[in-house]
């Protein structure tokens, strides 16, 4: 079995629910990423002390929120897979980001990058595992 074949049965699961399940993943993490980055901006506002050198932390734990969170929601809806559907969402968010990075002209690749990178990957990987084995409650009326 090559590469191919495992990528394929991943995004064959439910007829396409797990693309699906990856598409609505990038999607809440892309629109967690703007409400936390927009909250932190107007905190910034009142707060003029903060370091202009901590900036891209703050904004590496803005995307860590959202990857996860987003990766959480991608796997319960695919309902399986949750490492794999959490790696591919935070993965295509990564993409996204960067890509908008380069758009913006604030496009370089630095350590932050790759740091933003294996955080990414790994709030993502982590939100999937929380998503697959997330327990549905029993309410007794």
């Amino acid at each position: 079995m090559y590469r191919g074949d495992f990528f394929m049965s991943v995004f064959q699961l439910n007829k396409g629910g797990a693309a699906k399940a990856v598409i609505f993943g990038v999607l809440i993490s892309l629109a967690v990423i703007i409400v936390i980055t927009c909250l932190i901006s107007a905190a910034l506002l009142f707060a003029p002390s903060v370091p202009y050198s901590a900036l891209p932390y703050i904004a590496l734990a803005a995307d860590a929120a959202g990857a996860f969170t987003g990766a959480y929601f991608a796997a319960s809806k695919a309902k399986s897979k949750g490492l794999v559907t959490g790696l591919l969402c935070s993965g295509f968010v990564f993409l996204i980001l960067l890509i908008a990075g380069f758009a913006a002209g604030s496009g370089t690749l630095t350590a932050v990058t790759a740091l933003k990178l294996v955080v990414l990957l790994v709030f993502g990987a982590l939100g999937g595992i929380k998503g697959v084995n997330k327990k549905d409650r029993i309410r007794i009326k």
